[in-house]
């Protein structure tokens, strides 16, 4: 079982890949929320956004942010080196704490939210508990202090360790890496996903979904 206090990503000691490519989602409208999670099959993922697996189409998010309305999300899933993953084009289901924490049972979940405003957010939860949530602005600190699942030194190289104000922009990709082992692809972008539809994140307002600790 992977120790949650070192990032395997961290470990690999190679090569951080550029995330330069993510600033131009937006000239396309794509204002994405993304998950990485370790621990839980693909199917799994789906029931757990409240999808129906076998109802499963592919879809690229170009063409689910056409398709995306008031009333449904459409959410792309894969597997890529062993970690399941979710892409949103423009909704965020997989930024709502109390899903972060579902996706998280059995493991781990590392998300992160675009803004179209600058709020961006990033969330990790490890077996049901929130770790981290908060907008990422300068170092990622974790909700209790100490928390033996989180290390600041993560984000050494990737963000102005000196500056709370330092912005990520695609940058926090290449924290998930560190955190979670895998690279988010710029593919998962452009080709189809098997994608579920799902009730719109606003169900998830005035609920205990969104307590944070």
């Amino acid at each position: 079982m992977t120790d949650v206090r070192v990032a395997r990503g961290w470990e690999m000691g190679g090569s951080e890949t550029s995330f330069d490519w993510v600033d131009a989602l937006e000239d396309d409208y794509i204002v994405p929320t993304v998950a990485l999670i370790q621990g839980v099959g693909v199917d799994e993922v789906m029931r757990r956004l409240g999808g129906i697996p076998d109802s499963a189409v592919p879809m690229t998010v170009p063409d689910a942010l056409e398709q995306t309305d008031d009333a449904f999300d459409l959410i792309g899933v894969g597997e890529f080196s062993g970690i399941a993953y979710t892409v949103e084009a423009i909704s965020s289901t997989a930024a709502v704490p109390g899903v972060v924490k579902d996706l998280s049972r059995g493991g781990r979940c590392f998300s992160v939210r675009f803004d179209v405003n600058g709020g961006d957010s990033v969330h990790y939860a490890v077996d049901g508990d929130l770790v981290v949530y908060e907008e990422h602005h300068g170092v990622v600190k974790s909700l209790l202090p100490d928390d033996p699942r989180w290390n600041t030194d993560w984000c050494s190289g990737l963000v102005d360790m000196e500056n709370p104000d330092d912005s990520w922009g695609g940058n926090i990709f290449a924290l998930a890496r560190r955190v979670m082992g895998a690279d988010v692809q710029r593919s998962w972008f452009e080709d189809p996903l098997m994608t579920v539809r799902v009730p719109t994140a606003a169900r998830y307002e005035n609920t205990p979904a969104w307590d944070i600790p």
